[in-house]
């Protein structure tokens, strides 16, 4: 005669190696997440050129493994007085760099206005979409900020951080479109 274990302990066994079997899955489906989520960050490295003391230039590449593949290009411009005047972006497509955007920067005593432009591959050339004009005081204390987009008549207030009136504003424009080098 055959002894066999009763019926309901191995039940107990079968449902025990279950539990211990999903347990693992999850910590071995949890450390496989961690990884994927890890190895989805690139490495960005960045390449300073430098002219007369002031970084005339950087790009940034993408490092996978021991390979570094171009991803942006950046130049910049200085006034006399070493503050950046432009600032010019490019994409690499793989082959060459293609422009991108263009930020035009103008000083006064107490603002600073930045011009920002997208390029249109089209017309070739940089239409300007939007404006920022940062307003500090005499001891360069920050007052406010304005932010405009462009549309089709103009100019319109899209954005305002100070402690003044803060109601939308429609501003007519008689600036003249940039044109960056």
């Amino acid at each position: 005669l055959h002894s066999f274990p009763p019926r309901r302990s191995f039940d107990l066994d079968i449902m025990k190696t279950t539990m211990i079997t999903k347990a693992m899955m999850a910590v071995l489906f949890a450390m496989t997440s961690v990884l994927t989520l890890n190895a989805v960050e690139p490495v960005k490295i960045t390449n300073e050129e430098v002219e007369n003391g002031r970084v005339s230039a950087k790009v940034v590449y993408e490092q996978e493994g021991t390979f570094l593949t171009p991803e942006y290009r950046f130049e910049f411009r200085y006034n006399d007085k070493g503050q950046i005047i432009e600032k010019k972006s490019m994409k690499w497509n793989g082959t060459t760099w293609i422009n991108y955007y263009c930020m035009e920067v103008t000083y006064t005593d107490t603002e600073a206005h930045i011009d920002y432009s997208l390029w249109n591959k089209n017309k070739k050339a940089f239409i300007p979409t939007q404006k920022y004009v940062y307003t500090l005081d005499e001891a360069g204390k920050f007052l406010a900020w304005h932010s405009y987009k462009k549309d089709a008549t103009g100019w319109e207030l899209d954005g305002l951080i100070n402690n003044e009136d803060r109601k939308s504003t429609r501003l007519n424009s008689s600036h003249h479109d940039l044109v960056c080098r």
